[in-house]
């Protein structure tokens, strides 16, 4: 599964543009991303050169099920999400976080000052957060 996060100029549309282009996969656009199979090198070169699209915002993983697998088809069940939709959905909003963690790499926070502390200092807080409550 190829999944672009929520806050990436591409479209599902794109991605399976780009994956047309590639000899030795299958592939499948859906409302996420696209599916891809294929021979395990054609799989990994087509991802490496997907990626290279918008690194930060494009993210891969392994699906249970091949591409048209009847176990899962909506229309073989009787309608209603996929199994797994609803999680790779919740999965999906939380990339938006992960693409700008990836933009801000390399800016480590500020190391903390290791040690107790003073309870003078524990007070001072303590009392700021009740002014502001």
């Amino acid at each position: 599964m190829v999944v672009l996060s929520p806050d990436s100029s591409l479209t599902p549309s794109m991605l399976a543009e780009k994956a047309a282009s590639f000899e030795g996969i299958e592939y499948k656009e859906t409302c996420y991303g696209i599916l891809i199979e294929g021979e395990v090198e054609n799989v990994e070169r087509a991802l490496a050169e997907l990626r290279a699209l918008d690194p930060k915002r494009i993210f891969y993983k392994q699906r249970g099920y091949r591409i048209g697998d009847e176990r899962i088809c909506r229309a073989k069940r009787g309608g209603g999400p996929r199994p797994g939709y609803h999680m790779l959905s919740a999965e999906r909003e939380v990339l938006r976080n992960v693409s700008r963690a990836l933009e801000e790499e390399g800016e480590a926070p500020a190391k903390r000052k290791k040690g107790k502390l003073e309870v003078g200092k524990l007070k001072e807080i303590i009392e700021s957060e009740v002014a502001h409550s």
